[in-house]
């Protein structure tokens, strides 16, 4: 039977790490264990050069838990995450809105100073790579580079809104990709560090590549209406309910009233891929969580997330990972 309490835990225990647990040598990441019976595993962090921090969250969760954080922050920062296994909602402690981060997803945060709970569910894997950084150690600092951000992001970043900014998105697949060799970082030292640095900095450019594409892509296209919005978010909802068998774009187009260059249009300004593309980032996220489920095999993942064969599943597997869905499995336990 599931439990379905919560365990309030204090910021320092899960979020900072404490110096007697850390290894100190610069070329190595500083590791934080956590042997709870309530949230076990790991969280590294390297401190890649003044105004960097790279962050890996490998922990596993059977209770609820509710980290309550409180920052004084005297510059703001840029929080850049990128989940590969769990779900996460963030909860503003003076706001009204929840957010919520899950596997597939790349989010970008401006942090300030203020309080803010994040809550991690029960049951379930958390495998998230995260970066702090100051604007300036990107060169954010300047007009030029400042001009070409989304306006609430340079607001964010200048003072000028105290408020929170968040944003998030899927992953690439160049993103996910990427993640992955990070994580599979092959060297040792201080060539292990040039490494990891190297793949933060890529990560970063991979996602502010992104942004301005579609903030370019954006400009470029007529917006949509209120109407028009509602009306993609329910295409983005009949996709996903019937991901074994979808709709073709047109049966998907007439079913929600609009035409197809529209439903395309709209698609890729709010979710920033196509159509296909989403439901392909989406079908390739359930199956890596359902190859951790003990006795799944390939043919049954396969078929859950509607590939008619095992070789083409695997094959797409594979393109979008950089990994075999087998050697995944053994590789994630």
């Amino acid at each position: 039977m599931r439990s379905h309490h919560s365990t309030q835990v204090n910021s320092e225990a899960i979020n900072n790490l404490q110096p007697e647990s850390l290894t100190p040598h610069p070329n190595q990441a500083e590791v934080l264990q956590l042997p709870s019976p309530t949230c076990s595993g790991s969280i590294r962090r390297w401190r890649l050069r003044p105004g960097l921090e790279l962050m890996i969250y490998e922990v596993e969760f059977q209770e609820k838990v509710v980290v309550d954080r409180d920052s004084l922050i005297e510059n703001p920062q840029l929080g850049l995450s990128f989940c590969l296994a769990g779900l996460i909602r963030g909860v503003g402690l003076k706001a009204d809105k929840t957010l919520q981060f899950e596997a597939g997803q790349v989010s970008l945060g401006v942090i300030n100073s203020g309080r803010r709970r994040v809550e991690y569910a029960e049951r379930q894997k958390v495998l998230l790579v995260h970066c702090h950084v100051l604007p300036d150690t990107i060169g954010l600092s300047t007009q030029g580079s400042m001009e070409q951000l989304p306006q609430p992001l340079r607001e964010a970043i200048d003072g000028l809104d105290r408020s929170s900014y968040y944003q998030s998105g899927y992953m690439t697949p160049l993103m996910a990709s990427t993640v992955r060799q990070l994580l599979r970082c092959p060297y040792q030292g201080i060539t292990q560090r040039l490494y990891i640095e190297g793949k933060t900095l890529e990560l970063m450019s991979l996602y502010f590549d992104q942004m301005l594409s579609r903030q370019t892509s954006q400009h470029q296209k007529s917006n949509l209406i209120l109407d028009e919005v509602d009306r993609i978010h329910h295409a983005r909802s009949i996709l996903l309910s019937r991901i074994e068998n979808p709709p073709t774009l047109q049966e998907l187009a007439h079913e929600i009233g609009l035409n197809d260059r529209k439903l395309k249009q709209g698609f890729r300004q709010i979710f920033g891929t196509t159509v296909f593309g989403y439901l392909h980032n989406h079908r390739m996220e359930q199956a890596k969580q359902l190859l951790l489920i003990p006795g799944a095999t390939i043919a049954s993942v396969a078929k859950a997330v509607g590939y008619r064969s095992p070789e083409a599943f695997s094959v797409s597997f594979r393109r979008t990972f950089m990994i075999n869905p087998k050697a995944y499995q053994l590789e994630n336990g």
